[in-house]
């Protein structure tokens, strides 16, 4: 198979911040999954905050934007979301433009924390302009409800069991801006020779 299905639904619904990373991928349109709820479940020192997860839940659906991208890709959508050390693939049925795609790759926080995590203000921002742009304006209300619950918590304030920031992730910003000088050097190289391989970026369904 030469390219894969894959379903986003935190910061890369945002095509602009997907593309820091990927280099080359289309975009499909707005999707969701059945059987799921939108959780933020792990916290991301990079992010500052607690990050996007899809935790089961078998009345929860979870909007998404649906992308297709060469398989050659997932190497660096790998290390984008910190697979397989705190997000790790699943494959799961998802809908979009009227149809089931089966065994579409997403991504689910390997080590759940007991209490979801607030986010930051600037994680959030970058999802919202996912979610504006392609999801459906009830979604979008829910979004913003869930976390100024999670915004309104007490600072430090967590179940029994759940771990502090600093016991949750080691410091994974480096390997990112790391990936991110790589491929804005090989854009540099590139100009000169030949277009720019991030592509495709259209929508297909409505």
């Amino acid at each position: 198979m030469d390219d894969v299905y894959y379903f986003a639904y935190g910061s890369c619904m945002s095509p602009a911040d997907l593309a820091r990373d990927v280099e080359e991928f289309q975009l499909i349109g707005p999707a969701r999954v059945r059987g799921y709820r939108l959780g933020f479940t792990r916290y991301s020192r990079a992010r500052r905050g607690g990050v996007a997860d899809l935790v089961p839940d078998k009345d929860g659906v979870v909007e998404g934007v649906l992308y297709r991208l060469p398989n050659e890709q997932l190497p660096a959508l790998d290390e984008r979301e910190g697979a397989p050390e705190h997000y790790r693939r699943e494959y799961i049925p998802v809908e979009a433009g009227g149809k089931t795609y089966e065994g579409v790759l997403t991504y689910v926080v390997v080590d759940k924390a007991a209490a979801e995590i607030a986010p930051h203000p600037d994680y959030i921002q970058t999802i919202l302009r996912g979610a504006e742009a392609y999801l459906s304006p009830e979604y979008v209300g829910k979004l913003r409800e869930t976390v100024k619950q999670l915004s309104e918590r007490k600072p430090g304030e967590r179940k029994a069991g759940e771990r502090g920031p600093s016991e949750r992730e080691p410091a994974d910003g480096r390997r990112r801006a790391g990936r991110r000088r790589r491929v804005r050097g090989r854009f540099r190289r590139m100009r000169g020779t030949r277009p720019s391989r991030i592509i495709l970026v259209r929508r297909l369904v409505g």
